[in-house]
């Protein structure tokens, strides 16, 4: 058996030697290669180039690569638990045991806030730190450390697909594992493992560590007084983010953008902006003034932002991608020209590359089999389940976003005596059989075709963007040979509006030209309507001519 505790038998950690060799933002780097753009732009010029070796050297490095979950039992005397259920924030003495491994001396206090603070009695989430007793120990070279006990998120994944998301964006954030915790002879069950911000964590990023880091602690915002972690930082200074709050203070000033540009790393920013909407962290800094750590980065003097809490992500898949900014940065970086445009950019580029939904799922279902042979029969029950929903959540967020992205990309129709020509078509993505073209008809009108010879439901859509009113959306179609299918309300080819029922005549069998039609209205704001050309049917062709597709204005709200 080790045990830690009564010396120093870690040693410090060399933490020059680490920087050296890390470098900020590893996957931005791999990004930025084959993005082949300035999306997710480097942050600052102190970083390097990772290197496969560096990586490996990261302080905590062996707890963070998907090994066995960790089994953690947590010893504290009858004495210091009574001095924790008096202040839970104090820390107290304790004793950590790992496998054959013991650290004595370790400082534990309770953590959490309103929703996820427990007490001892309950499942508590823990903050331990093996120096602040032992100057020098380390925990698998980790300083501190912390156990959430996620009873905000049941599926144990949040945190997980949050920080490493952030990663990949290039903005620096905790790494995380899972471990199950005992309390004496209790069993509190399964935990979220997190890094803390430490002097550890900013040596993986950072050549110089000797900047000021800042928690929402005695202030929400830049302009108020955030509380300063305790980490190596030469000289207790507020002066970087005094200018910052001031710059963002100066709503009218024609130079905010480069004035931001000289004190916060805005390309950094940008990421870490688009990154919390993406996610839907809506206690984040952003959207809440939660949630996060501000670092004065020494050798461009400038401030960076960090992510924390994301025990409650994707809640709001229909949050905007351009929502109402509560951050006071956020909203000063997109009062600018330059930053509303490179916001934008940074988003849709994120959203492309990073938000792939078979890569999300993946990653969920290796959690879940990781953490299943530490789980009961029932407990991995309830975990399989809240994944799944996790999953539901990732998928949703997609949708929601790609719509709302194809809406921003759409100008509004042109009405001609309120009739509008529609020319832009394409295939639907969930269509299960069908053979699509555009071909003259037998009698030689340019149509939108689509041949089957097996059951299918197969479409040609298009979207437009309207403003409030009614309108009728028109076509004529043909159809030879089309078999109806056994099951359904609408049979054969038809028009729909997406999410309502068809109104046109279902068209079956041989028919010659007939002209389809189907109303709609559209409510108290402009929408994007998704009009559909479809066949349901278990054989047959129809013809849609090109000619006759249009959209009629019949009122406005």
């Amino acid at each position: 058996m080790t045990v830690h505790g009564s010396k120093n038998l870690f040693g410090s950690l060399p933490v020059k030697a680490v920087a050296q060799r890390a470098a900020l933002r590893r996957s931005l780097a791999v990004a930025c290669l084959v993005l082949g753009s300035t999306a997710f732009g480097a942050a600052s010029s102190s970083q390097l180039a990772p290197s496969p070796s560096s990586l490996s050297s990261w302080p905590g490095n062996d707890l963070f690569t998907n090994g066995p979950v960790l089994r953690l039992s947590i010893d504290i005397r009858p004495e210091e638990l009574d001095r924790l259920r008096h202040d839970d924030r104090k820390f107290v003495h304790a004793t950590l045991t790992e496998g054959e491994t013991v650290y004595r001396n370790v400082a534990v206090r309770l953590k959490g806030s309103v929703g996820s603070f427990r007490p001892i009695e309950d499942k508590p989430a823990w903050t331990l730190d093996f120096s602040r007793f032992n100057p020098g120990e380390k925990f698998h070279g980790l300083r501190r450390i912390h156990l959430n006990n996620s009873v905000e998120d049941p599926s144990y994944c949040n945190e997980w697909i949050g920080n490493e998301l952030f990663r990949q964006a290039g903005v620096p954030a905790p790494r995380v594992t899972h471990a199950l915790v005992s309390l004496g002879d209790r069993r509190l069950g399964l935990y979220v493992v997190k890094e803390g911000f430490t002097e550890d964590f900013l040596a993986c990023y950072f050549k110089d560590i000797g900047g000021n880091l800042f928690e929402p602690g005695e202030g929400h915002d830049v302009n108020q007084r955030l509380k300063r972690v305790s980490v190596a930082a030469a000289q207790a200074s507020r002066a970087p983010l005094e200018t910052l709050a001031k710059v963002v203070a100066d709503k009218d000033a024609p130079d905010r953008w480069s004035r931001l540009e000289r004190i916060l790393d805005t390309k950094a920013f940008l990421n870490f902006m688009a990154a919390e909407v993406l996610l839907c962290h809506r206690d984040g800094y952003c959207l809440a003034r939660n949630n996060y750590r501000v670092y004065e980065e020494v050798d461009s003097g400038k401030i960076l932002f960090f992510p924390h809490g994301m025990d409650q992500l994707l809640g709001s898949p229909d949050l905007p991608w351009q929502p109402q900014m509560s951050g006071l940065v956020a909203r000063a970086v997109l009062k600018t020209p330059e930053g509303k445009q490179r916001y934008h950019a940074c988003f849709s580029s994120m959203f492309t590359n990073l938000w792939v939904v078979t890569n999300l799922d993946a990653q969920v279902d290796r959690l879940v089999a990781r953490i299943q042979p530490v789980l009961t029969a029932s407990e991995f029950s309830d975990l399989k389940t809240a994944a799944e929903t996790v999953k539901r959540r990732i998928v949703a967020r997609q949708l929601n976003l790609e719509a709302q992205l194809r809406k921003d990309q759409l100008s509004a129709p042109t009405f001609n005596n309120g009739i509008c020509q529609l020319t832009t078509w394409e295939t639907a993505a969930d269509t299960t059989a069908g053979t699509f073209d555009r071909v003259n008809s037998p009698d030689g009108r340019l149509s939108l075709h689509i041949l089957t010879h097996s059951e299918t439901t197969a479409a040609w859509k298009t979207g437009v963007l309207l403003s409030p009113g009614r309108y009728r959306f028109e076509a004529n179609a043909m159809v030879a040979g089309v078999k109806p299918l056994p099951f359904g309300n609408h049979q054969g080819a038809g028009l729909r509006v997406a999410g309502q029922k068809r109104q046109s005549a279902d068209l079956t069998g041989d028919s010659a030209w007939q002209t389809l039609a189907a109303e709609f209205e559209v409510g108290s704001e402009d929408s994007l309507i998704e009009l559909i050309c479809e066949l349901r049917a278990g054989a047959g062709e129809v013809w849609f001519d090109c000619a006759s597709l249009r959209l009629m204005q019949k009122s406005k709200f």
